[in-house]
């Protein structure tokens, strides 16, 4: 079994719990999400337990690692600060579900709307997760959109949901500010990383040019989890590739500087 940067704390004493959830059932163009949690752990080992943007060593506030599980089980983590891993986006509405919805906004930072209402002939598709998350919590802001249909771009018009396209983020000095203003106290977070920009991250599903680069998603993060409760959070479509090494690499790092700002006590 694979453990986050080989660290194993007693589940008792850890404040992090990390899911590894291999699903893949609808993925529709890269394949292999299926192995993106093996990759990430393999890949935290390289990790220095000292974070830089913290200034701390994140590790101390207790990491266990689960095994390969089911999202059917997780309900007896959620008192602690838990990151899933997927496997496909679409494992975010079952754990969003499992949450207490008062108070709480999404965060989804996505290459793509994910707001279509069936795909491919399936409701539970990858392509529909922020459709249902909506149906759960209309609460969601998105950021790093860049493809999306026209029936998601009205749906979008529609329902008012407030989506960052990185078009209107690009040049836009205070758009961290302005998104933040539009989340609720407590915050769960979903990450596709195609989000990001390919250059940093080509191993997902569907790589689209001209995302987040790495300090626009550092920022915005840091600020989230700064001036709101981030109560979770997963992370999604990582696609390995042989060879590939800064992809899942990335991931760790992401995650770590996460972990890292959520315990961060700000002076």
């Amino acid at each position: 079994m694979e453990y986050f940067m080989d660290f194993q704390t007693d589940l008792e004493k850890s404040k992090v719990v990390i899911l590894p959830l291999p699903h893949e059932e609808t993925t529709s163009y890269g394949k292999g999400t299926k192995e993106g949690p093996k990759a990430i752990l393999e890949a935290s080992r390289e990790l220095e337990n000292y974070d830089l943007e913290t200034d701390s060593e994140p590790y101390l506030n207790g990491i266990y690692t689960e095994n390969y599980t089911k999202l059917s089980e997780i309900e007896q983590y959620l008192d602690k600060f838990v990151i899933a891993l997927g496997g496909e986006h679409s494992i975010t509405p079952p754990l969003l579900k499992k949450l207490n919805q008062d108070n709480l906004s999404i965060l989804q930072i996505d290459a793509h709307a994910d707001l279509k209402n069936e795909f491919e002939g399936r409701r539970d598709s990858h392509a529909c997760a922020a459709r249902r998350i909506y149906e759960i919590n209309p609460n969601i802001v998105q950021v790093g959109v860049r493809c999306l249909d026209k029936e998601e771009k009205d749906f979008i018009e529609k329902n008012k949901i407030e989506t960052f396209f990185m078009k209107d983020i690009i040049n836009n000095p205070d758009w961290i500010k302005k998104l933040i203003s539009e989340l609720k106290e407590d915050v769960y977070i979903t990450i596709d990383l195609d989000g990001f920009d390919p250059s940093l991250i080509p191993a997902v599903g569907t790589p689209e040019p001209g995302g987040l680069n790495w300090h626009q998603g550092l920022n915005l993060l840091k600020e989230v989890f700064k001036k709101r409760n981030v109560i979770g959070m997963d992370i999604n479509e990582l696609s390995p590739k042989k060879e590939d090494l800064r992809s899942p690499y990335a991931v760790a790092k992401l995650m770590y500087h996460c972990i890292g700002y959520k315990f961060y006590k700000h002076k």
